[in-house]
Order: C-alpha cells, then sequence, then structure tokens
C-alpha cells in the first residue's frame, strides 16, 4: 500500500484531484481489511498473541477499522497518511517477525 502512495506527499493530496480520492478510497479500504484481520488474529489466538508484540497499537489498529467500517463519513484524511506514511512500515515489520516466530515456534501458542 505505501508503493501506491509515493506520490501522495500530504494528506490534501488524497482530496485534490480525482486520482487522489480513488487512491484514498482504496488505502482506506486496505486499512479496513488489516483491521478486520487483526481483530480475526486476536480473537482466534485467545487474545494470547498481540500482546507479545507490543510496539504495535493493535486496539488502535482494530478501532480505525471500526470507525471506517461504521462511521465512513468521518474518516480523517490527516490520520489515514499519517497510519500509512509512519505506521504501516512498523505493522509490516512486526508481522513479518511474527510469521518468523510462529514458524520457528508453532507451539508458542499452546
Amino acid at each position: 500500500m505505501t508503493d501506491r502512495c509515493t506520490e501522495i506527499q500530504t494528506p490534501d493530496d488524497f482530496l485534490t484531484t480525482p486520482w487522489g480520492m480513488t487512491i484514498f478510497d482504496s488505502c482506506v479500504m486496505r486499512l479496513q481489511t488489516i483491521g478486520e484481520y487483526v481483530k480475526k488474529v486476536d480473537d482466534k489466538t485467545n487474545k494470547q498473541l498481540l500482546p507479545k508484540y507490543p510496539q504495535v497499537p493493535w486496539i488502535k489498529i482494530i478501532g480505525q477499522r471500526n470507525i471506517i467500517s461504521h462511521e465512513y463519513s468521518t474518516v480523517d484524511e490527516e490520520k489515514i497518511f499519517i497510519t500509512i506514511k509512519k505506521h504501516l512500515p512498523p505493522l509490516k515489520s512486526t508481522v513479518l517477525l511474527i510469521i518468523k516466530d510462529l514458524e520457528s515456534n508453532p507451539r508458542s501458542l499452546e
């Protein structure tokens, strides 16, 4: 997703052109999907996995998903911009770490 937003330099870039609005809608839907999967992982692991990786604000990710899903008209382009530019890279790194940890120790959830 960050690759698709390289030309977005400010939150206003989402709103000033039809292309920017399309990118905004696309990114928001992707963030909704990420939040949904975070919630599913948390539920399926009985809330045991994600707390092992406190460097990521898991509750905020789920909360953002809820806002996108239920209050779409209140979605703030500045918050989406900050999420994409600042928070997605560490989230990706942490997800890759979780996958590595689970592959090396699949029983870690038992």
